[in-house]
């Protein structure tokens, strides 16, 4: 990837699908008897996934799709749809913890609902990320120009400086957190 953008969104991709991946992992005690959900790690996984790519990681790729569609490139219904999905996922994320947050306050949930819902919700974020690594930032590389690049950088600037320094490591011992209790798991 030739732009420093790209790179954070590639990377910032990378941390996310390993805590969907320990998502995963933990979702699958509710399908096999051998495994024991841990509730407050699904927690800690669903508050990093409202957080990072919903406050951080979207408004940036939100900038450079819609840079992307200014410069008239093929097929503009895939970045639009990705776009709209991107809402679409966050009201998931927020459905998928209110059903956990149920299930922390011993209020019964239905298992089979539990499981199904997170295996789709799983399967349409590993599903939108590819398409975003596999289309989207290949034409967004193509089709924008240095004086794009540089708009672009500009106003992810604004978004990512509502990052600061504690919350940024916070988040960033979070999701390390999530990966190595997984990993002990």
């Amino acid at each position: 990837m030739s732009t420093a953008i790209l790179q954070k969104l590639n990377a910032d991709h990378k941390s996310i699908a390993k805590v969907l991946y320990c998502l995963r992992a933990q979702i699958k005690g509710y399908d096999d008897p051998e495994i024991e959900p841990n509730i407050g790690q699904i927690m800690d996984i669903l508050d990093y996934i409202c957080t990072v790519p919903e406050r951080w990681h979207h408004p940036v790729e939100d900038i450079v799709f819609t840079r992307l569609l200014e410069k008239n490139p093929p097929h503009p219904e895939q970045i639009r749809a990705i776009l709209a999905e991107h809402a679409e996922l966050e009201r998931l994320t927020q459905e998928l913890k209110t059903a956990f947050e149920r299930v922390a306050m011993d209020i019964a949930v239905p298992v089979s609902l539990l499981y199904r819902t997170a295996t789709v919700y799983l399967s349409r974020q590993m599903l939108h990320l590819d398409a975003e690594e596999s289309v989207l930032f290949p034409m967004a590389e193509e089709y924008l120009d240095d004086n794009d690049w540089s708009d672009v950088e500009e106003a992810a600037q604004v978004v990512l400086e509502s990052l600061d320094e504690n919350a940024e490591r916070e988040y960033d011992n979070l999701r390390d957190t999530i990966v190595n209790f997984t990993d002990a798991y």
